[in-house]
């Protein structure tokens, strides 16, 4: 099945892939609602999130007990002792999570969502036989070892390496910085540099290996000490010489990399559930205290202003959520191309989350400045998810360029020529490429009709999804023949580029939900009100977003970012020493 978000650069949309929205069995129905339940009485009675924060210290009863529940191994298969959860329930599961505390879902998270999931992805089963079991139980918790002190986003180049040994044993040795779950986990899945000849010559490509935390040569740094998520543990590892058995390796030799990414793919899915469930939260709060705090004789939920904060918190929290469970929808039915939706659900989730409790804890005043309310330690969590599982820069240059490698092979034949220009001056050579390529253009500036199944009370929505979906596609164009090649070195474009493909899945997802909605045989007027009015807000900031993106495409300052920004950075801070005032 193939990417929604990537058929959206070429201006095509699959209604198949889009209607009707994923809903839940009854079987999911019932399991989504006893582990929420259970998770949501837990959280509320055995979670103590301020004393975690202070001390930056998560219990090890407190591990145990979510252990118990069920949450150390939900998408690993029954047979090894998991729940089978499949994406849409997991999903939902995290959601959970994600309101009750940052550092458990930060915990939970690194231990399943990327810690073991390149063993549940690639491994041998005998592998999945040796670990599986006691790491769905929570015996063994894991870790993810990627990033090192000079390999962040660049995680190409990594400096640890395996040797391979002559009894095909491998020896490790290396540093890895920012692991989360470093000195609690036993189980540390680790990316390395591996020798490889090829024509002669040695290179070096990244392998996927397990270390286990007991091997003679690993130690670990001092706890990070946080801004945020405090309790999850977060230290340096290093691997001094360590001796692992050639079984331990995970795929094949030199495939790491695709299967650290992925993971990491799979993995943010997770993130941006959470982000979603935290939003919610987060808006429950803000009403709660909207509707109790009196100035001047009356409710400040009556307030014009912080209306405007409410409605908008709701429309990010509705964007977000219908985003997830479009993903997982189509996950579960089997599109095995998910990456850009992952990325996508991830960037709108972690921003929309932080701009929604910086209206949370503005609505609460100087109550939400103070510690004993939850606000700033909700803010303080929420920051890493703009740079948890690859930051939301490295990622909007990752949807951009992989976007439109596929319309740029399209116009490559084009592209021998010089410029369009030059090619009319000999029409006969030219005429027929051109004019496919016009034909193709006229209809995207003319669009058909994209969306044919959303509701009558959405047709306005719908109508502006095909023109903005056209006049998208036409600007990925535009901008691979301005620019050629040479994209890859504009990262301002590329930025624009993959903010407008965000918006249109936004605005896919949030007509195929509410559609769905709609659509019920026994919805109330009442929801069927809240639900047309939710996704018009939604589709009109979606639809503002993404024309502003789409105006600056042409009319931007990127000159004078540039030109300021080299400036600061030769003179090392503002340059403007002496200023007569």
């Amino acid at each position: 099945m193939d990417s929604v978000v990537e058929r959206l650069f070429y201006g095509e949309v699959d209604e198949d892939q889009i209607f009707p929205f994923p809903v839940f069995s009854e079987e999911q129905r019932e399991m989504a609602k006893e582990m929420t339940s259970a998770f949501a009485r837990f959280g509320k009675e055995g979670v103590d999130g301020d004393k975690m924060d202070r001390e930056a210290q998560m219990p090890d009863e407190l591990i145990k007990q979510l252990a118990e529940l069920g949450l150390c191994g939900m998408a690993v298969p029954e047979e090894y002792g998991g729940l089978g959860l499949d994406y849409t329930l997991y999903s939902r599961v995290f959601a959970e999570i994600g309101t009750v505390d940052g550092s458990i879902a930060t915990m939970l998270g690194a231990h399943q969502s990327i810690g073991y999931r390149a063993l549940l992805n690639e491994g041998t089963k005998e592998q999945k036989d040796k670990w599986l079991s006691q790491l769905a139980s929570g015996e063994k918790i894991a870790a993810f070892c990627l990033t090192e002190p000079g390999a962040g986003s660049d995680a190409y180049s990594i400096k640890t390496k395996a040797v391979k040994n002559s009894d095909g044993s491998y020896t490790i040795s290396g540093q890895k910085l920012w692991i989360t779950n470093a000195r609690l986990a036993s189980f540390y899945t680790v990316f390395c540099k591996t020798d490889h000849e090829v024509d002669g010559a040695t290179e070096e490509k990244i392998s996927c290996f397990i270390v286990e935390g007991d091997r003679e040569g690993v130690s670990f740094g001092e706890k990070e000490n946080k801004m945020g998520i405090r309790a999850s543990e977060t230290r340096a590892v290093f691997f001094d010489k360590v001796n692992i058995p050639a079984e331990n390796l995970i795929g094949v030799e030199g495939k790491g990399f695709k299967i650290a990414m992925n993971v990491l793919n799979s993995g943010r899915l997770s993130l941006g559930a959470g982000c979603a469930g935290a939003m919610g939260e987060i808006l429950r709060l803000a009403t709660a205290h909207a509707t109790e705090r009196m100035q001047f004789g009356r409710p400040i939920a009556e307030f014009g202003m912080v209306q405007d904060k409410l409605a908008s918190m709701a429309s990010l929290c509705y964007a977000a959520e219908s985003m997830v469970y479009l993903t997982t929808g189509n996950m579960d039915k089997g599109m095995d191309n998910y990456y850009f939706e992952t990325a996508a659900c991830k960037i709108f989730g972690s921003e929309s989350l932080w701009r929604v409790i910086d209206m949370g804890m503005q609505i609460a005043g100087g109550t939400g400045y103070m510690k004993e309310y939850p606000y700033e330690r909700i803010m303080r969590d929420a920051r890493i998810n703009l740079i948890f599982e690859g930051t939301n820069e490295i990622l909007r240059c990752f949807i951009a360029l992989s976007g439109i490698r596929g319309p740029s092979e399209n116009l490559r034949e084009l592209g021998k020529i010089s410029d369009i220009s030059s090619a009319l001056k000999d029409p006969v050579k030219s005429l027929g490429l051109l004019t496919d390529f016009a034909k193709g253009r006229l209809g995207k500036i003319v669009p058909a009709r994209t969306l044919t199944r959303c509701h009558p009370d959405l047709e306005k929505g719908a109508a502006q999804f095909s023109s903005m979906c056209s006049s998208f596609a036409i600007q990925v164009e535009n901008t691979l023949i301005k620019y050629g090649k040479k994209i890859i070195g504009h990262e301002l474009p590329q930025k624009r580029i993959a903010n407008m493909v965000i918006e249109l899945y936004v605005s896919l997802a949030v007509l195929s939900r509410t559609t769905s909605i709609l659509e019920q045989d026994d919805v109330s007027e009442e929801t069927r009100e809240y639900s047309i009015s939710l996704a018009k807000l939604a589709l009109k900031e979606s639809r503002q977003r993404f024309i502003s993106n789409y105006k600056r495409m042409t009319k931007n300052f990127d000159r004078e970012v540039k030109q300021v920004s080299k400036t600061i950075v030769a003179q090392q801070g503002y340059g403007l020493d002496i200023i007569d005032y």
